[in-house]
């Protein structure tokens, strides 16, 4: 997960040693920022607090080359992304980024997604957030020890009770896929599309390490007003926003599918008591109208789909994938997705889907960070073989903004996609909204 926080500088507000003391000073309070990833023999991997974290090497300075702006920003971002994360330390990093204008300044955190999903991500770094720029009474931060490690004999036994449910837990997983297929099956293909039904896109190909980033922001105002002309919700007038985007991009590049593509909208399955650390996430899979022309039917379209996969969700979604993860070893499904992806196997399978879109509701009011106020957020999503392309969306306040993340090779002039942004929500003002 990358998240790309835009500050707008008060002449008393943050810079980077501002930003380090506030990180170290309340990192703790988010406890995937302070654990690491224990391997266990035959067992799970388990989070335990790492004693010599040391903050300071979480977090670097940046400063953009001559011209800064938000392009220079996303390619920091894309460079950024393309790394992966040391292990031998609590899986984030942090980027202070100056010099994309005299006003402004920018923030990117990167966490993997074993340690957090995009929700939980998103609401876990509430924690260096404040309402007021300098609180009266600034949020005491309590110290913090790490816990100790666990010892070998909890480890061993940790192991053999897991080893104990696993038979349990398999049988219950596989009765969640059998109820999620036959749903699946039974749906209209029309409105609820099957995973691995969607045409093969450019972008559906084994994936590099390399990534590019691209944002793009529109007035809340413009989305609502689109929303009120047909009753649609946001996410639909969102997803058809996408279908509008990503069907000028395939013109350009002649390969215009002749049916839906398919989404995968990930969903949430973490409970208000549930921590946040680890990854909670099913799917839904929306139909994405890029064969049709007309916004408004593309619009329609969604709206059934969205109906029809949020029924089958609520019937025998829940779980899916969680069932699917309890039916392989706890030790060989990381090396099977390694020997697949080192084959190459993406270039000759069906994409399970065509590309990967979050809507995450951010909040209504200001938020600050270190004295600066944050003007806008640009959450990515991490990409799954095969789907070289995701799109993630967050309203905050007066805007909603979108981040999107490639693969490098696949999606080269991403540039393109925050172009279409914008001219497709044009072209559904002008059809949709109530003074069109």
């Amino acid at each position: 997960m990358l998240a790309t926080l835009v500050l707008e500088r008060s002449a008393l507000g943050g810079d980077y040693e501002r930003f380090q003391a506030r990180v170290a000073e309340r990192f703790h309070l988010i406890e995937p920022l302070r654990r690491r990833l224990r391997h266990v023999p035959f067992g799970p991997p388990a989070w335990t607090d790492d004693p010599d974290i040391h903050v300071q090497r979480h977090l670097h300075h940046v400063v953009l080359g001559e011209g800064g702006g938000l392009d220079a920003l996303a390619l920091t971002a894309s460079d950024i992304a393309s790394y992966p994360l040391p292990k031998d330390r609590p899986l984030w990093e942090a980027w202070f980024v100056e010099g994309m204008d005299k006003s402004h300044a920018a923030v990117i955190a990167k966490i993997h997604h074993c340690a957090v999903d995009g929700v939980s991500g998103f609401f876990a770094l509430a924690a260096f957030f404040d309402a007021e720029p300098f609180p009266a009474a600034a949020p005491s931060a309590p110290s913090w020890e790490p816990a100790a490690p666990p010892r070998p004999v909890d480890v061993g036994r940790a192991v053999v009770d897991d080893l104990r449910r696993r038979p349990g837990a398999a049988a219950r997983g596989l009765g969640r896929v059998v109820s999620s297929t036959v749903a699946l099956v039974r749906a209209p293909r029309v409105q609820a599309p099957l995973p691995f039904s969607g045409p093969r896109m450019s972008y559906n190909r084994a994936l590099t390490s390399r990534r590019s980033v691209a944002f793009a922001s529109v007035p809340r105002q413009d989305i609502e007003q689109i929303r009120a002309g047909v009753g649609a919700s946001i996410n639909d007038v969102l997803v058809a926003l996408c279908a509008g985007v990503l069907r000028r991009y395939a013109i350009k590049h002649d390969e215009l599918p002749g049916r839906p593509m398919v989404a995968g909208v990930p969903v949430s399955e973490r409970s208000p008591e549930d921590p946040l650390t680890g990854n909670q996430l099913s799917f839904m899979f929306y139909g994405l109208p890029v064969h049709l022309e007309d916004p408004r039917e593309r619009l329609a379209f969604v709206s059934r789909s969205a109906t029809a996969v949020k029924d089958i969700y609520a019937r025998a979604g829940r779980g899916l994938f969680s069932g699917l993860a309890s039916l392989a070893p706890t030790k060989a499904l990381g090396p099977i997705m390694r020997a697949l992806s080192g084959v190459h196997a993406a270039n000759v399978m069906r994409p399970v889907v065509n590309v990967l879109i979050s809507n995450i509701r951010g909040p209504d009011v200001p938020m600050y960070v270190a004295g600066d106020e944050v003007s806008s957020i640009f959450p990515m999503g991490p990409l799954i073989e095969g789907v070289g392309l995701g799109v993630t969306v967050v309203s905050y306040r007066h805007e909603v903004s979108f981040g999107f993340m490639a693969c490098a090779e696949l999606v080269p002039d991403i540039h393109e996609l925050t172009t279409g942004i914008h001219l497709e929500v044009a072209r559904m003002l002008d059809a949709l909204s109530p003074d069109g």
